[in-house]
């Protein structure tokens, strides 16, 4: 589309339907644009840098509006009844050099946008929109109104744009997010998204197509990345160039993962509300505010190859994060600092354990890069383009929670001397499900269900249910079991002890809550917080949890007023952790790094709510050992841990899944 040309559906029975790709002939057939040459393709996911491949393009244009009551159908209905897409749900292949053009083959995207401005969506609809139906890149001035969106992944990405409205309007998506706010490298330049106002929506993660039809079909009850429905709002994970000024408010969460604002990519996320919400059924996290160090973000190489990945890099881990070194062409972008790389070599598999996982190589756990500035040293291995993510000054006010999953509390994760600052929850309440034990927080177990479905307009299909721990985001250390070494058991040999509260960092991976697993906290987990200020809140569950209510670690100056919590007989309200066992962030692994301590201070509690004190004195699960921690940190052949009940006779908690009724196409 050009500059200050609108597209105007006149009815509601108006479509604009999205051509077969591959063929220009007959009534369904047609040809999409290749995804254009980005220079700086591989610094986000392939979706996010491209936009010529889309069904619409408006791209470095102005003054457009598309309006009206009618469809953009990115699907097609086959003679069975049955629903294919036609835009793509998946990223297009990326060439093998930076100069060159994507792969063609189809549009991914309903609508792309990039390098726009004064942009109006009004009353239209979308079905099936690829895996991004609305992606806007480097938008200023941009409004949502009215519009519906039932699509197979992403609803809309609002990516390195300010001043968006985006009100009034449905986003049902399943297998990814609903509206998604990012701030990538996709347009060649940072630039934070801000100011942003999202009000009196609807997300949601029905299955595709079920919501504009008004039959909200329950079928799938995972996403592809088998957690729970997404269709959710979420603030990262691209994020390189910062998120600033955003109000959320009046929204309505429904069949989806809760509130999410993650920062792992150097960017800073601040001043952000979040206000008069109501979610039910929830799949995730109610509220995830998560700080990681995965560091996607440019930095110069030391060859000026256009080769994707960057040839001999300065980076061992993701080189496709690499510049050429071209000034002229990519810019400079110098190393902000270095971090190590682990070998991740160690196979292990924990007795009664559906699948086997690997951990760190507990011998030689990092990696040396001949190519680093200091290439015998092995915190030298990756260049990082960013220093450290944050995320301060949130509010987070009149939330409504109903029927959530009980694995997954509230959970505020910062990292090891990077914390979160300034967060106030007030006027919260949330019921969880409950029905889990403290014995799923310690043993990690894999379960694993299958299940044949059918979803709304779709053939069948079997997907595996992860009843505890999904290790799609779930890996390494994180699935090791939550034990200590204890030198005095056993008549002194030696033996696992139960050690909940010791919880891996696990900086680098891609940020969702299950990444932590079962949790020893059923209703808030905080890790590395500065200032936490919380009033009228009330955590409770349906079925008993016996684990406590709120477990805080290396948390400062929290405040707890009018709190109110359901817990079981002879189990706290509070945990306090004193961690004498913390190394730096990105270190954790790494021999011989001196270790810190952590603690809580500054708490103050209503009077009469129980607070209990422990002191985790391990290193986390998995660290190799040294001369500074000399035990097992592992289970092993020489020092194995054995569950009671192995997992083929182990009960599924019935509080997790709610297996539906058969519901006809």
């Amino acid at each position: 589309m050009k500059s200050k040309v609108g597209l105007h559906f006149s009815t509601s029975d108006s479509v604009l339907q999205a051509a077969v790709p591959g063929t220009g002939e007959g009534q369904d057939g047609g040809f999409y644009d290749a995804p254009e040459a980005n220079p700086f393709v591989g610094l986000q996911d392939g979706g996010h840098s491209h936009w010529a491949n889309s069904l619409i393009s408006i791209v470095d244009a102005d003054d457009i509006m598309i309006s009206g009551p009618g469809l953009i159908d990115g699907g097609r209905r086959l003679a069975n009844g049955l629903t294919e897409p036609v835009l793509s749900g998946g990223d297009p292949r990326e060439a093998s050099d930076r100069t060159a053009a994507g792969t063609p083959g189809g549009a991914n995207k309903a609508i792309g946008l990039k390098n726009a401005h004064n942009i109006v969506f009004l009353d239209f609809k979308i079905r099936n929109g690829g895996h991004m139906a609305i992606l806007g890149s480097g938008v200023i001035g941009w409004t949502v109104d009215g519009i519906v969106v039932d699509t197979n992944r992403d609803a809309i990405d609002v990516d390195t744009c300010q001043n968006v409205t985006i009100r009034n309007s449905v986003f049902n998506s399943l297998n990814d997010d609903a509206i998604v706010m990012k701030g990538s490298f996709g347009i060649g330049k940072y630039l934070p998204t801000k100011n942003i106002l999202i009000e009196k929506d609807t997300v949601s993660g029905y299955d595709p197509g079920s919501v504009l039809d008004k039959t909200y079909s329950v079928q799938k009850l995972v996403a592809t990345d088998r957690d729970g429905p997404t269709g959710r709002v979420k603030f990262g994970t691209e994020g390189s160039s910062g998120l600033d000024t955003m109000t959320v408010r009046d929204i309505t969460f429904d069949r989806s993962r809760g509130f999410a604002l993650e920062s792992v990519d150097g960017a800073e996320i601040k001043n952000v509300i979040f206000t008069n919400i109501h979610m039910k059924n929830v799949s995730s996290s109610p509220i995830f505010l998560r700080i990681g160090d995965r560091g996607r973000a440019p930095v110069s190489g030391n060859s000026s190859s256009n080769a994707l990945p960057a040839p001999a890099s300065v980076r061992l881990d993701d080189p496709g994060w690499v510049l050429p070194n071209a000034t002229n062409v990519y810019g400079s972008w110098q190393p902000r600092r270095y971090i190590p790389s682990y070998k991740k070599s160690k196979a292990i598999s924990i007795s009664g354990a559906a699948t086997p996982f690997r951990i760190v190589d507990p011998d030689s756990p990092t990696q040396l890069n001949p190519n680093s500035i200091a290439p015998q040293d092995p915190l030298h291995a990756n260049a990082v383009g960013v220093g450290f993510a944050t995320i301060h000054d949130v509010l987070i006010d009149h939330v409504v929670v109903e029927d959530a999953d009980p694995r997954y509390p509230i959970l505020l994760a910062g990292l090891m001397d990077h914390p979160i600052r300034n967060i106030t929850i007030r006027n919260l309440t949330v019921e969880y499900r409950g029905g889990l034990k403290m014995e799923h927080a310690i043993q990690q177990r894999q379960l694993n269900r299958s299940y044949t479905f059918n979803a709304y307009q779709a053939a069948a299909a079997t997907q595996f249910i992860p009843w505890l721990v999904n290790t799609f985001f779930t890996k390494n250390e994180a699935l090791l079991p939550r034990v200590s070494w204890n030198p005095k058991v056993a008549a002194g040999t030696g033996g696992w002890a139960n050690d909940p509260y010791n919880v891996p960092e696990m900086p680098r991976e891609y940020p969702e809550p299950s990444i932590f697993g079962i949790l020893p906290a059923y209703g808030l987990y905080a890790r590395h917080v500065d200032g936490l200020t919380t009033s009228n809140i009330d955590v409770h569950f349906k079925v008993e949890d016996e684990r406590p209510a709120v477990v805080l670690d290396d948390v400062h100056l929290a405040t707890f007023s009018g709190f109110h919590a359901a817990v079981k007989d002879g189990v706290p309200v509070f945990v306090k952790v004193t961690n004498t066992r913390k190394r730096e962030t990105d270190l954790e692994y790494v021999k011989e790094a001196p270790y810190k301590t952590t603690t809580v201070d500054g708490l103050v509690t209503p009077r009469g709510l129980t607070v209990q004190s422990v002191t985790v004195d391990r290193p986390a699960p998995g660290t190799p050992p040294d001369t500074l921690y000399q035990y097992p940190t592992a289970p092993d052949a020489t020092h194995p841990c054995v569950y009671g009940v192995p997992d083929s006779d182990y009960p599924h908690p019935q509080a997790v899944y709610k297996i539906p009724s058969p519901h006809p196409n």
